[in-house]
């Protein structure tokens, strides 16, 4: 049995690659999808053993599946989360998919307003986004206003592959991921699975904001301004994956 751990971006469609792999008849995703275990975030819970997390999410189906695999989008931002899990699973197989991040921290916001976290504008919102990660109080395991931080992904991947492998680690491409069966079978060959497996859902959007795009105005005019917010990250980004992220490039959609 191996274990496989999608630990983020959020809203970069980390709930359709769970639905892509918990289809495959080789891979048991730990259940409910929400609320995520983030078990590795909890010391109390963590430190009660490997034996007690998968009795907790497992239980009884450990040998029906070539794959257990958990996702919590939290552990992105904790190195400690990453030397957690290799201490339970050395060889574990770690997920990350990532959006464009001016994309993503749009529809970062969106959620934040869905769920009636946040009341600023958007460029309000960025404009107070530093100050906010200093001073904000909130009740979420990571910061809900950090939507032009969070899209900086090199910083939190380089957490992972100082503790984990360069061959465990699977950086995908939200655009080009999803609903491209080539690119899941690919991610199937890659974890050693059946990747002639056809997910009944693969052409299906999941957890999408439910708010009016209002800002449309607001967003085209700050578009310019956070595509060169991510220009040195996206570069140390591909020069870590070795292509290029052409999607992302400006003009783009």
């Amino acid at each position: 049995m191996a274990e496989l751990f999608i630990v983020g971006a959020q809203r970069s469609g980390t709930t359709y690659l769970y639905n892509v792999l918990d289809s495959h008849p080789h891979i048991l995703m730990a259940k409910p999808v929400r609320p995520e275990p983030k078990f590795f975030l909890k010391r109390n819970e963590w430190e009660k053993g490997r034996e007690y997390y998968e009795s907790l999410y497992y239980s009884g189906r450990l040998n029906e599946h070539e794959y257990i695999g958990e996702k919590s989008t939290s552990y992105i931002e904790y190195k400690k989360v990453a030397g957690r899990i290799k201490g339970y699973y050395p060889d574990a197989r770690i997920l990350f998919i990532l959006r464009n991040p001016v994309e993503r921290a749009y529809s970062n916001y969106r959620f934040s307003v869905d769920n009636g976290i946040e009341d600023l504008s958007f460029s309000d919102a960025l404009l107070v986004e530093k100050e906010r990660l200093l001073a904000a109080q909130y009740n979420s395991s990571v910061n809900p206003f950090a939507y032009v931080q969070r899209g900086h992904y090199i910083e939190y991947i380089q957490s992972y592959a100082e503790v984990f492998d360069k061959s465990r680690i699977n950086i995908l491409i939200h655009e080009e991921f999803v609903s491209n069966m080539q690119a899941i079978a690919a991610l199937y060959s890659w974890l050693g699975v059946d990747e002639g497996h056809v997910p009944d859902n693969y052409d299906i959007k999941f957890n999408e904001s439910d708010s009016v795009n209002h800002n449309e105005v607001a967003m085209s005019k700050l578009k310019s301004e956070l595509e060169m917010l991510f220009v040195d990250s996206n570069r140390r980004l591909s020069e870590y994956m070795g292509r290029d992220t052409p999607v992302w490039e400006a003009g783009d959609e």
